[in-house]
């Protein structure tokens, strides 16, 4: 009897193994769903950064807006003092060309020299109380210590400029009811 070993040799037979396909089955459904969930992730990401530069596109047209608004505003309130100014101003040439035109006018009489006259003249026991000047025409009102010393004082008059045309026809002389005595000195035109 002959007695016949054989060897198996997997490596030498051929062999279509049903495993090895689902495994490369398996393989390339992971591969699959793995590239499917890449885009899925990249579909979500692109949809956030969509949200969020039409969240952004809106903050820069409201910030426009805002500014475009403050620009109105700014632009209303600089017309607004512009027109004030320019309405200061114009009052204020009026002003300076009335009081222009009464400079030129030829009767316009200078109170300064008659006011520092007055203050340079002695005036032991008087007191001045009122001063109108209508032109030429003055008013002066006072109190005095004794009734001899307001002539004394207009007397003062004849050494000062201002003073010294004006005419004095008029002298009213009253006692106060707290003492001393109230004056009031008219003068008429002055004479030349």
């Amino acid at each position: 009897m002959k007695r016949r070993i054989e060897f198996y040799q997997a490596a030498l037979k051929p062999s279509q193994d049903p495993a090895s396909i689902t495994l490369l089955w398996r393989v390339g459904l992971a591969i699959v769903v793995l590239w499917g969930f890449m885009f899925a992730y990249a579909g979500f990401n692109q949809y956030q950064l969509q949200q969020q530069n039409s969240a952004l596109q809106a903050s820069v047209s409201s910030g426009d807006n805002d500014l475009n608004r403050l620009r109105q505003g700014l632009a209303a309130l600089n017309s607004r003092q512009d027109d004030g100014r320019l309405e200061r101003i114009e009052q204020n040439i009026n002003a300076r060309q009335r009081l222009l035109g009464v400079l030129q006018q030829e009767n316009f009489v200078s109170y300064a020299n008659t006011l520092n006259d007055l203050a340079r003249i002695p005036w032991q026991g008087i007191s001045l109380q009122g001063l109108t000047l209508e032109g030429k025409r003055m008013v002066l009102r006072g109190e005095a210590s004794s009734a001899s010393q307001v002539p004394a004082w207009i007397l003062g008059f004849e050494q000062r400029d201002s003073l010294r045309g004006h005419r004095f026809g008029q002298l009213e002389i009253s006692r106060r009811p707290q003492g001393g005595l109230g004056f009031s000195l008219y003068s008429a035109e002055a004479t030349p």
